[in-house]
């Protein structure tokens, strides 16, 4: 590796550390995941594949961390691409190291879940605890993808297919809290896979489950695509499983398409669950005030201390409890300190914080013309914004193609510069603009996107627009 990509390789592990809170250990997988989106990366992306990094390394990012928020290990950040935290020689003397450091913050490991034998159970054990707002002090994410020897063979690249469903029984034998995490592919492994595994994970205990769509690049080979109704077809498998299931089951990416507070799932032995709010429940209000989005909902909820809530339940199925009798809206209180987490699921959408910048902006630069660049995913969101009042309804919300990524790719998150440079370039010809806003997912704390382009570009290739970045 040369000075220069040292010097590179240093600041993303600084800027994953300290922005997301995340500890990277190693690009090394013992799996070959058909599906793993590190495989299928169209050329160009600025990604950074790396060895164990030594415990000696690992340890000088320590004091970086923040000690008030979650520290995540096992998930990828910026451009490091991370594998499986516990194929790390040294991890279970990190992970004592992290508890020393911070023995009142809590750790989530995202895993395989092949390498939790005995030996890792009995240390994560002595890892485990609860926080003073009664949260545990270490959960686990548990990808275990599928539950059937020859699928997991054939598409997971596992050799010993029987691994992560004993470390999975071990887990729930010794009270291990873990949440599930399902790529769904019945393409390439099966319906009755797919639904045995969501099954497995339930009956095992695990808090919620994460059911990815299945996405490709254009990179991705045509075999293992899948057909064009997929998407469709997976939701509405998780709209029957969901009553199957006692625990949360929610899609990756969510596809909202409003702006409701509409309660996905509730975990069970939570203020959430102790309250009898259940699935399908839309908050309205908390302490008196309406809420503006899920996401906002679940942010004053969390922050409150004992919050009243205002909910409508939906007619239907009859309530948990036979002694409340049904009714159109009602108030509740959960019993919660201020900090603690409720219990209650709900997917993502727009954070009040984000419906702010866009009003800001427009009202700063009182603009008469702004264009709002969204991603397929999150237009349907901004649109229910704009329709609601919280962003000024002269605000143009265009739809910016995935066109590097290609294939079923919809998020922000992986728009690069020559995606935004190709669209506004179409629009701009059709339409006038006196503001540009660009989303600011795609970029790292430089301006980079993931092929190590700068937004700058943008600004130089449009000089005449006032063009404003929401970070």
């Amino acid at each position: 590796m040369t000075a220069g990509l040292k010097r590179e390789f240093r600041r993303l592990l600084l800027e994953a550390v300290s922005r997301d809170n995340i500890l990277p250990l190693t690009s090394v997988c013992n799996l070959r995941c058909v599906f793993c989106s590190h495989r299928r990366l169209p050329a160009g992306v600025d990604m950074h594949r790396f060895p164990p990094l030594p415990l000696k390394e690992l340890a000088e990012l320590i004091p970086f961390l923040d000690r008030h928020s979650r520290i995540v290990i096992g998930e990828s950040a910026t451009r490091l691409c991370e594998g499986e935290p516990f194929t790390h020689p040294d991890i279970l003397a990190l992970l004592g190291l992290l508890r020393r450091h911070f023995p009142c913050t809590p750790l989530q490991i995202t895993t395989n879940g092949t390498l939790l034998g005995e030996k890792v159970v009995t240390a994560l054990q002595r890892l485990q605890g609860e926080t003073e707002l009664g949260e545990p002090l270490l959960e686990m994410v548990i990808s275990l993808n599928s539950s059937t020897a020859e699928v997991r063979r054939a598409v997971l690249g596992d050799d010993e297919p029987r691994r992560a469903l004993d470390g999975l029984e071990l887990c729930r034998r010794r009270g291990l809290p873990f949440h599930g995490s399902v790529v769904a592919v019945p393409h390439l492994g099966g319906w009755d896979d797919l639904e045995k595994t969501l099954l497995l994970l339930d009956t095992q205990g695990a808090r919620t489950i994460r059911l990815f769509l299945p996405g490709y690049t254009r990179a991705t080979p045509v075999k293992e695509r899948g057909h064009n109704s997929l998407w469709e077809d997976v939701y509405l498998l998780r709209q029957r499983m969901s009553a199957r299931l006692r625990c949360p089951l929610l899609l990756e990416p969510p596809l909202k398409k409003d702006l409701v507070a509409r309660v996905e799932g509730v975990i069970e032995e939570t203020p959430a669950a102790a309250a009898g709010l259940q699935a399908g429940d839309i908050i309205t209000a908390v302490d008196g005030k309406n809420v503006l989005s899920a996401v906002a909902a679940f942010q004053r909820i969390k922050e409150a201390s004992r919050p009243l809530l205002t909910v409508r339940r939906p007619a239907g199925p009859p309530a948990r409890d036979p002694a409340r009798p049904e009714t159109a809206e009602y108030c509740i209180q959960l019993e919660k300190q201020k900090g603690a987490l409720p219990g209650l699921v709900m997917e993502r959408d727009l954070t009040k914080e984000s419906i702010d910048l866009v009003y800001g902006a427009i009202a700063r630069h009182k603009a008469r013309l702004p264009l709002l660049l969204t991603s397929r995913a999150a237009a349907p969101l901004w649109q229910a914004a704009r329709e609601q009042g919280l962003i000024p309804s002269c605000t143009c919300i265009s739809i910016v193609p995935n066109r590097f990524f290609g294939g079923t790719i919809c998020t922000a998150g992986l728009l690069t510069v020559s995606d935004l440079y190709r669209h506004l370039t179409s629009v701009l010809q059709e339409r006038e603009a006196d503001l540009l806003l660009l989303p600011g997912a795609p970029f790292d704390r430089r301006g980079l996107d993931l092929c190590g382009v700068s937004y700058r570009e943008l600004s130089r290739a449009f000089p005449g627009a006032i063009m404003e970045i929401l970070s």
